[in-house]
C-alpha cells in the first residue's frame, strides 16, 4: 500500500539551513518526506535549491520556491494541508499587519493534527509574536527559552533562535467556547 507522507512548510525559509534537522526529525520513520520552503530573496532560494536537490526517487522531496509567502500561502488549495509549518526567525514586529496575514494562512493550510512552530531573535519579538497566534485562536502546546543560543555581535539582546515556541490549531469543539 501507499506509504504516509509528512508534508513540511518552511515559510521565509532562506537557504533552508534547518532542511536536514527537519529530514532527520520527520522522515526518520520510512515516510515519504516533502519539504516545500519559501522565500522572497531568490539568491537565498537558488541556494537552497542547489543545496537540498532530490530525485524523483528520494523518500525526501524537496520545492523551493522565490515567492512571498503572504501570496504563497493565499494561492494555496484549501485543501493543501501540511503536517508541519515553520517560521524560522519570524520577524512579527517588523510588520505586525504582513505578519499576521502569514500566521493566519500559516494555521489555515495546517492538517487537524499539524503544528505550527516558530523561532525569535529576541524576547519582546517571541512576546509579540505568541500573543497574535493566540489572539488568532492558536493554541501553544510547548515553548522553550534557549540559554545556549549563539549571541549575535551586531545586535546586543539578539541571539539564533533564542526562543522557539509550538502551535496547533483549535479542535473544532474549541473555536466554539
Amino acid at each position: 500500500g501507499a506509504r504516509a507522507e509528512q508534508r513540511i512548510l518552511n515559510l521565509a525559509c532562506g537557504r533552508a539551513d534547518e532542511t536536514g534537522v527537519l529530514a532527520d526529525v520527520f522522515g526518520r520513520n520510512g515516510e515519504r518526506l516533502e519539504i516545500v520552503g519559501a522565500d522572497i530573496r531568490s539568491a537565498e532560494i537558488e541556494e537552497a535549491g542547489l543545496r537540498w536537490t532530490t530525485a524523483k526517487s528520494d523518500d525526501m522531496q524537496t520545492r523551493f520556491h522565490v515567492e512571498d509567502g503572504k501570496r504563497f500561502l493565499a494561492s494555496m488549495s484549501s485543501a493543501e494541508r501540511f503536517d508541519l509549518t515553520f517560521m524560522r526567525h519570524q520577524n512579527f514586529w517588523n510588520d505586525p499587519a504582513l505578519w499576521t496575514r502569514m500566521f493566519e494562512g500559516s494555521l489555515r493550510q495546517l492538517s487537524d493534527d499539524g503544528l505550527f512552530v516558530i523561532t525569535s531573535y529576541f524576547d519582546v519579538e517571541h512576546e509579540l509574536a505568541c500573543r497574535k497566534l493566540r489572539d488568532l485562536g492558536a493554541i501553544q502546546v510547548a515553548g522553550h527559552h534557549n540559554l545556549d543560543s549563539r549571541e549575535l555581535s551586531d545586535a546586543p539582546g539578539k541571539s539564533i533562535d533564542r526562543h522557539i515556541a509550538v502551535f496547533r490549531r483549535p479542535c473544532p469543539a474549541e473555536a466554539r467556547q
